[in-house]
């Protein structure tokens, strides 16, 4: 199951000289399925410059991490061509993600903040319906692994 396409959008940096920065928060809900004991992605989260260079990375903060699994932010590098207006760009970035205890089989939830350093930032819930790998309809389910 992939994420929602704003869950991937990599958030662009732009500073007005002499402007001051001001705090802007926008706030998402949302489900996933994964699967008991496999790593999941809920998000990427990056800062790509109006030159496609990659620039400082947002802050990831926990809010409420999940009661049944392990909540993990890990720095990599996207593929060239993940981001249409930079074809050619590996840039750096942050993923998200969400590995449930190999024997639960119910629901969790996780909260985080990303604040760029423009300092806007973003809230995300996410709800989260682990299975049984065996049970899973989906071979892709639980596969998300890389940024």
């Amino acid at each position: 199951m992939q994420p929602p396409a704003a869950a991937l959008a990599l958030a662009c940096s732009l500073a007005l000289p002499g402007a001051a920065a001001l705090a802007q928060t926008n706030s998402a809900h949302r489900s996933t399925d994964v699967v008991a004991g496999k790593s999941h992605r809920l998000g990427v989260y990056g800062n790509v410059q109006k030159d496609c260079t990659s620039g400082p990375l947002p802050t990831v903060r926990v809010v409420n991490p999940p009661k049944h699994g392990e909540l993990n932010v890990r720095s990599g590098k996207l593929k060239a061509g993940r981001i249409t207006r930079c074809p050619k760009l590996e840039a750096t970035a942050q993923g998200i993600f969400y590995k449930a205890n190999p024997t639960y089989k119910k629901t969790d939830e996780v909260a985080y903040e990303v604040r760029s350093t423009s300092g806007k930032v973003e809230s995300h819930t996410v709800r989260i319906t682990v299975r049984d790998a065996q049970a899973s309809d989906s071979a892709k389910l639980g596969q998300e692994d890389e940024l």
